[in-house]
């Protein structure tokens, strides 16, 4: 089951302006890794992550300028050097977008620094080599399930949470055995299952790339 928080079509000009961004916040002279930082606990992030068609329009200019609410002097540029930071911007703006995780979870599994580290070596390759390595970062943290995770830290039981979520426990195991893919899990169970264990639907995902 894959879920997107907006249509494909505004993913290249999404990727375009938060790459754009990430060039334009060096250029103003603020350091990268606590740039990222500010950028993915924004309210910029929260909205390009759920999807609000105000913020898929919005230029990188836009983006900076709610950001730091206007207090820094921010020039537009007509043309921006699309180098380091614009390609790791627009990469993980890509990759945001194939998995439906939050910049800040992204992050968390792949710091923003190991991102801009890959540039040498992955710039002019195929995004999908890229997507391959963010993958290996993720399964080398994630040798658990997300659901079997989320519900130890819940102190459930796998019998709890099936009584509770009035979900087959079989189907829990399996899931959380990888035997089924959690992904193509029927949406009402999705729901049920989150409900109970307080989360997001989307956090009981696993990542899965081609």
């Amino acid at each position: 089951m894959e879920i997107h928080a907006y249509d494909k079509y505004y993913l290249p000009y999404v990727s375009e302006s938060i790459g754009c961004m990430f060039e334009n916040s060096i250029n103003i002279g603020l350091n990268p890794e606590i740039f990222w930082l500010t950028f993915i606990n924004s309210n910029v992030a929260k909205q390009i992550e759920k999807g609000n068609p105000k913020y898929l329009s919005y230029s990188s200019f836009d983006y900076l300028t709610e950001i730091y609410e206007g207090k820094k002097m921010i020039k537009q540029k007509g043309k921006i050097n699309k180098n380091l930071y614009f390609w790791a911007g627009w990469i993980l703006t890509q990759f945001q977008y194939l998995t439906g995780f939050s910049f800040d979870r992204i992050n968390s599994y792949l710091p923003i620094q190991r991102v801009l580290e890959l540039y040498p070596t992955l710039h002019e390759a195929d995004v999908s080599k890229f997507f391959e390595i963010a993958k290996a970062y993720f399964y080398e943290k994630n040798k658990e399930t997300n659901l079997k995770k989320i519900r130890l830290a819940r102190g459930l039981s796998q019998s709890e949470l099936a009584l509770k979520a009035e979900v087959d426990i079989r189907s829990i195991q399996m899931y959380e055995q990888r035997h089924n893919d959690i992904n193509k899990a029927q949406a009402e169970t999705l729901r049920r299952l989150s409900i109970v264990l307080g989360c997001n639907m989307e956090d009981l995902l696993e990542i899965t790339l081609s």
